[in-house]
């Protein structure tokens, strides 16, 4: 009986990448298939290919196996080992790209694209990953299937470019907080002095994140009310450098916290912050709203439809183009218990609405049309 199961193959690429979004997103998703696997909910053999040094210690796997491979890394590992791997397996890539021999191969593969940020914000990356992604859009647009996105905004921008796409593209929104990841529950929805006094700003420095704006308002903030700015993340390889200026009669209120890969410690940043400060110019599926939203804690957004559709009425929504609407957006949780409150209320039934396992199901769905996956918990 086992050998008549489909095979699924999965991209670890992942895993040897530093976490950031798209590496978080890939692992939650590969965790919740080995969940479903394992609890008899589809009926698939799972293949994990990796390089030999990836970690998947916090994966907990129970059903997958792990396939580690020698020889090349990187871009290279993707393009030349890994489609030796796949065998007769279903391939699929969470990351954003996938070996073009693979994808010229008689079984389609599977691939999630999460935006398409380094077409409208090329200032915010190096070169050669805009290039390098601009090279391969349209070839794994025109290729893969099923093309997973993770918002109807994005699905729209896809098929904007690819309009022959539009029968293989799929929306399946990230998840939020894993549960049972944080040893604690979320805290009611009050907000008083039992919260640290601080305003948190989680993501990547980036231009494409406004974090000139993050930092303006930030700055402007500890100047008239002495509140501190924690940031969390981090520039990574393939963004372009982003000088960081903090005036020195602020410096002791500007925090830089460095990526932090602890979920614990993460958790307990969003738990503790007045409010996460998130004015993106651009995101598809943005973890950091629906986190904080898990912890009660209150979400200042940018007023774009991808964020809308993320945090519907849970969110005190801004212009991210202007930093007066930003500021005055952050004063009126600040300054308003009962609207910190509301927003508290609605922002824990709002991040009850996301999970990674109907996530995964969705992916699984569309790869296999697997009838016999059951409705999510």
């Amino acid at each position: 009986m086992t050998d008549q199961l489909q095979e699924l193959v999965i991209n670890g690429r992942f895993l040897m990448q530093p976490t950031t979004g798209v590496q978080r997103v890939a692992r939650e998703i590969t965790r919740e298939i080995d969940h479903l696997v394992a609890n008899g909910d589809v009926p698939l053999r799972v293949r994990l290919v990796c390089e030999a040094d990836a970690d998947i210690g916090d994966l907990n796997l129970r059903a997958m196996q792990v396939e580690r491979t020698r020889h090349a890394h990187g871009h290279v590992w993707e393009q030349f080992v890994l489609p030796r791997h796949v065998k007769g397996g279903r391939l699929l890539c969470l990351g954003n790209t996938a070996p073009i021999v693979t994808l010229l191969g008689r079984k389609p593969v599977a691939l999630m694209i999460h935006d398409l940020s380094y077409r409208l914000f090329p200032d915010a990356y190096r070169r050669h990953y805009k290039l390098g992604h601009a090279f391969m859009l349209p070839f794994l647009l025109r290729r893969a299937d099923p093309i997973v996105t993770v918002s109807e905004t994005e699905k729209a921008m896809f098929t904007s470019l690819v309009p022959g796409a539009r029968h293989r593209l799929i929306v399946a929104q990230n998840g939020g907080w894993r549960a049972g990841c944080d040893a604690r529950a979320a805290p009611p929805p009050d907000i008083d002095a039992s919260r640290g006094n601080y305003i948190l700003y989680v993501g990547s420095l980036s231009h494409r994140k406004n974090i000139a704006g993050v930092l303006a308002v930030g700055i402007a903030m500890a100047r008239e009310r002495g509140i501190p700015l924690v940031l969390v993340g981090s520039s990574g390889a393939f963004l372009s450098p982003l000088p960081v200026s903090i005036p020195d009669d602020v410096k002791h209120l500007i925090r830089l916290e460095g990526q932090v890969e602890d979920l614990g410690r993460l958790g307990d940043l969003y738990r503790n912050a007045r409010c996460l400060l998130f004015p993106s110019f651009y995101e598809a599926s943005p973890l950091p709203p629906l986190e904080a939203m898990h912890f009660a804690c209150p979400v200042v957004a940018s007023d774009i439809p991808s964020m809308r559709e993320r945090c519907g009425d849970a969110a005190a929504y801004c212009d991210p183009y202007d930093h007066d609407s930003i500021h005055r957006a952050v004063v009126s949780v600040l300054d308003d218990p009962d609207y910190a409150r509301t927003l508290a209320g609605r922002g824990l039934a709002q991040a009850s609405r996301y999970s990674w396992r109907e996530q995964a199901r969705i992916i699984l769905s569309a790869i296999f049309d697997l009838q016999t996956v059951q409705p999510g918990q």
